[in-house]
């Protein structure tokens, strides 16, 4: 059996077992080529073949998940999700007040290990929200509570 074809019969099996459910994402691409010792090539093809088959569908720039489309997505947060959550949840209990400064990208990289990128991910996830706000060349700071996003 083609190794694509032993990627599309590992995934529905998991799918059949309950151990990836709708709207669960898949591993990434780079994760089943290890898994499965697999080039890249043939992984995309074991995933087209799912597209078209409606078991999974791709959201360009995030992944792969289980089908149906309408399932509520469920994923692992990444990296930049989960320090901007740390960062609300410190503004949330009062550890940083409004207008504080908050870490520099730099200091956020040192801090977290991780790459510049990631680091302004988080801070523009969290001004998107609402926490903060940013003044060019001078800083970031933590955005007055009427501006904070409001629980649901």
């Amino acid at each position: 059996m083609p190794i694509y074809q032993v990627i599309i019969k590992a995934i529905k099996d998991d799918i059949a077992a309950g151990t990836l459910r709708p709207g669960q994402a898949l591993p990434t691409e780079a994760e089943m080529c290890t898994i499965h010792q697999a080039s890249r090539l043939t992984v995309r093809r074991a995933l087209e073949v799912l597209r078209e088959e409606d078991v999974i569908y791709t959201v360009r720039a995030e992944g792969s998940y289980v089908g149906p489309r309408d399932a509520p997505q469920i994923r692992e947060p990444w990296e930049f999700e989960k320090i901007a959550s740390e960062f609300a949840d410190r503004i949330k209990r009062g550890d940083l007040k409004p207008d504080e400064v908050l870490p520099s990208q730099s200091e956020l990289i040192e801090q977290y290990g991780v790459a510049k990128k990631t680091a302004r991910a988080a801070m523009a996830l969290l001004r998107d929200q609402g926490w903060v706000y940013t003044v060019p060349t001078i800083g970031t700071f933590v955005a007055s509570r009427d501006k904070w996003p409001t629980e649901s």
